[in-house]
């Protein structure tokens, strides 16, 4: 009985579960954002944004009018003053800085990333709590 028990389970694990067909698959929904930073910056950013994004059904476009939403970024560097003052000398870390306005100018949020070794890592870190809160402010309202 433990045998014929474990083939079934052995025989389920090991079936493929079906995949929908390719008219069924969901397309990713397309949300443009105006992007206000530096050449650098922007390349960045879009291309965090899209690769995060692609797990949760987004996928982001620069767009100059007809935008959704607005977003300010910029990276910078910041000195561990902690680190300074055990003797470690001026050890730098990135940062990331966005602040995000829907397309009326109104601000929805902002905020900075900061401590990360590289400008890679803060965008990084800044693209996917843009998704988080962009995801939570697109849920329908509940009454």
């Amino acid at each position: 009985m433990k045998v014929v028990c474990f083939l079934l389970c052995f025989a389920f694990l090991m079936t493929p579960f079906p995949k929908p067909a390719r008219g069924q698959e969901k397309s990713p929904q397309t949300i443009k954002v105006k992007i206000e930073a530096n050449q650098w910056d922007t390349g960045l950013i879009l291309k965090k944004l899209n690769d995060h994004g692609k797990d949760h059904g987004m996928k982001f476009e620069v767009a100059d009018e007809g935008y959704e939403y607005r977003i300010t970024f910029a990276t910078g560097q910041h000195k561990n003053t902690l680190l300074g003052l055990a003797g470690a000398g001026a050890v730098n870390y990135s940062k990331a800085g966005v602040t995000a306005y829907d397309a009326k100018g109104n601000e929805l949020f902002n905020f900075e990333r900061e401590n990360r070794y590289t400008d890679s890592g803060a965008t990084n870190a800044a693209a996917k709590e843009i998704i988080k809160r962009l995801l939570k402010l697109r849920q329908p309202q509940k009454k």
